[in-house]
């Protein structure tokens, strides 16, 4: 063992192999080792390699007219089996008081529901692999209730310091067919408006979004993709492919990313088509994937007589199929409420054995998200140096963080 690891470029071949949690675990055998892991060499190597997601954020809710309800809950449905992970998501996220928004790269955004007693919403970001929570609360400017995530593991400008942009896409409060964006940086620790305006009538959906390669995407009601461009503040609108949805075809729909391109997953009658962007400017959409679902109504239909069947988001025995996430070749959807995966890789579709349904006919669809933990969360020095008023918490422990102590002036002897 002592062989192998002297030799540091087969070292780190082998330990960037390993899971973040496990690197934490290695950091204490030798100082060696700890700097080996810390260096940010290796760190983009284990970032590139770590692209598998290790489980789903999953999250049902209702929300109406500043009330919310019962019957509402947070799952992390693990992929590849680490319970450490999904003992962390389980006692960590604040499920009753909070809506889950977006999943970047390790980290978490999430904000406060909506309640008569709360006019400003406060947005969090989370980095569960370390605990902290990073609370953002929007001065000077007007944000809505749909929030993005972008995390930069190595630096959005040449300072090359690991920082995240926080995006709010909402309606301006006097124009009904435009949308505005406010942007939080963590690098200037600032909310600011953007001058950028989207001229689309179109409703968005609330957890039909997701952020690829520099750029958000926003699923609307038309079967249109709003975009905008975080770093040069540029915006559009792209019309999806395929046929047109009959009303409610917002949940036979999703977005998703694979290998750095934007993905969009359909069911259109029995055929599930999956298409990608190769050019958003263009923009150009090509057929990657189709098949055919009704293959998937024998194989689960086992997992079918388990269910309540006289449960009121079902009619009758009817085989319903709704589209969640797309991920790396792999789309997520739920099969008469219950939660699978299929493979284009492998062909293979597996069910999740969580015991929860996710609900058809409700108002909001579940939002499923992708969770890929990463060693480049792991000890960021930016919560600390760049998070201007927010309120930054450790576990249990929360202090409000004002930004760098000053220094105190030298004084001469008198």
């Amino acid at each position: 063992m002592e062989v192998i690891f002297s030799n540091e470029d087969l070292a780190m071949e082998i330990l960037s192999r390993l899971s973040p949690k496990n690197l934490l675990r290695c950091k204490g055998v030798s100082k060696r080792w700890t700097s080996l892991i810390s260096d940010p060499s290796f760190v983009r190597i284990h970032h590139q390699r770590s692209r598998c997601i290790s489980g789903l954020l999953v999250q049902e809710f209702k929300e109406y007219g500043g009330n919310f309800f019962g019957d509402d809950y947070f799952l992390y449905a693990g992929v590849n089996g680490e319970l450490g992970i999904f003992k962390l998501m389980d006692e960590s996220f604040p499920q009753p008081t909070s809506v889950i928004m977006a999943s970047c790269d390790g980290l978490i955004c999430y904000r406060s529901r909506r309640t008569r007693d709360v006019e400003v919403l406060h947005i969090v970001v989370w980095n569960p692999m370390t605990q902290e929570r990073l609370t953002l609360r929007p001065t000077g400017c007007y944000v809505g209730s749909i929030f993005g995530l972008a995390f930069y593991p190595f630096g959005s400008s040449a300072k090359m310091i690991p920082c995240f942009k926080v995006v709010s896409i909402q309606r301006p409060k006097h124009d009904q067919n435009s949308y505005s964006f406010v942007i939080y940086s963590s690098e200037t620790g600032k909310w600011k408006t953007s001058l950028e305006v989207c001229y689309c009538k179109d409703e968005l959906h609330k957890n039909k979004h997701i952020y690829v390669n520099g750029r958000f995407y926003w699923l609307t009601s038309n079967q249109n993709i709003i975009t905008f461009e975080v770093d040069e503040e540029l915006s559009g609108v792209i019309a999806v492919p395929g046929s047109k949805w009959l009303d409610g075809g917002a949940r036979l729909a999703c977005l998703g990313d694979s290998d750095g391109y934007l993905h969009y997953v359909c069911i259109d009658m029995s055929e599930l088509r999956v298409w990608m962007l190769t050019d958003p400017c263009k923009p150009i959409w090509v057929l990657k994937h189709h098949l055919n679902i009704d293959q998937f109504g024998e194989e689960s239909r086992d997992h079918y007589i388990h269910r309540v069947r006289h449960s009121p988001e079902m009619i009758g025995d009817s085989f319903v199929v709704d589209a969640q996430t797309f991920h790396d070749e792999v789309v997520y959807l739920s099969i008469r409420g219950r939660l699978c995966s299929y493979d284009f890789k492998t062909g293979r579709l597996r069910f999740f054995f969580n015991g929860l349904y996710l609900r058809h006919m409700t108002e909001v669809q579940a939002t499923v998200l992708p969770y890929t933990p990463t060693l480049a969360t792991i000890g960021i020095p930016w919560l600390k140096q760049y998070s201007g008023g927010a309120s930054i918490s450790f576990a249990s422990t929360s202090f409000n963080y004002q930004g760098r102590p000053r220094k105190k002036l030298k004084t001469g002897k008198t």
